[in-house]
């Protein structure tokens, strides 16, 4: 609820600060909505921001973001190409469509979009931890630890791309490397239940069964997601026998 509540006094504030009819108020209530998780109303923002100004590069790009959160990835790509039509210097813009690519399969388009991204903006962290889940998903693990650590480098408290470089070792069979940098992944985000999920797997490969436990444990009170439950109560069972 107080969350919740902070959401709705931001809107309030933004609208009263940039005119609650400019293109600019919309936007910035879009914004709000899309930060509450509510992408409906966060998309109805950004359309009337774009009705208002259809030269708008962010709301093209945030609305498309929207649209990806919501499934929608065909309607946030074409977003994301108005975007690059009104200004192609916009490295958010090229990643985020990297990532629409990316969720498509079509992953020689993802990384050519993570690769302007990163032209663009040599310190994009995000970009080169996206581009290295591309590189893990052609199973150029090498690859994908080395954009992994780019983004480290840039962002050492990023939990993301530790917790993906765990994964990429682990595909390796370097499964001790992998623990050590999952519970780099933990240190910087102590709730990262796939983080703790992995970590307890690599345990239980090596044998160390209480440590598994005691993750996978961890890792059951964290998620919320019911496949991942699934995946955690089958690894706590297959212990147990």
């Amino acid at each position: 609820m107080p969350s919740v509540f902070l959401v709705v006094c931001s809107i309030i504030l933004l609208s009263t600060a940039c005119g609650s009819d400019s293109a600019e108020a919309h936007y910035n209530k879009g914004v709000a909505y899309e930060v509450a998780g509510e992408y409906r109303l966060a998309i109805q923002e950004y359309d009337k921001a774009i009705e208002l100004n259809p030269n708008f590069p962010d709301a093209y790009i945030s609305r498309g973001f929207a649209y990806d959160n919501l499934g929608e990835i065909h309607r946030a790509i074409e977003d994301y190409d108005k975007a690059i039509e009104l200004d192609s210097n916009r490295a958010r813009a090229y990643n985020n469509r990297g990532y629409s690519y990316y969720v498509l399969e079509e992953f020689r388009r993802a990384i050519e979009d993570y690769d302007k991204a990163i032209e663009l903006d040599s310190t994009y962290a995000l970009a080169y931890n996206n581009r290295g889940w591309v590189y893990f998903s052609l199973r150029s693990y090498q690859s994908a630890i080395a954009d992994y650590d780019r983004a480290i480098e840039l962002d050492p408290d990023f939990s993301w791309p530790h917790y993906n470089k765990g994964r990429a070792y682990a595909h390796l069979g370097e499964h001790r490397r992998a623990i050590m940098h999952y519970s780099l992944a933990i240190e910087v985000d102590s709730n990262y239940a796939d983080a703790y999920h992995y970590r307890g797997l690599a345990h239980m490969i090596l044998g160390d069964h209480d440590r598994a436990v005691d993750d996978l444990n961890k890792a059951l009170t964290l998620t919320r997601d019911p496949e991942d439950r699934a995946a955690i109560e089958k690894a706590l069972s297959a212990l147990q026998q």
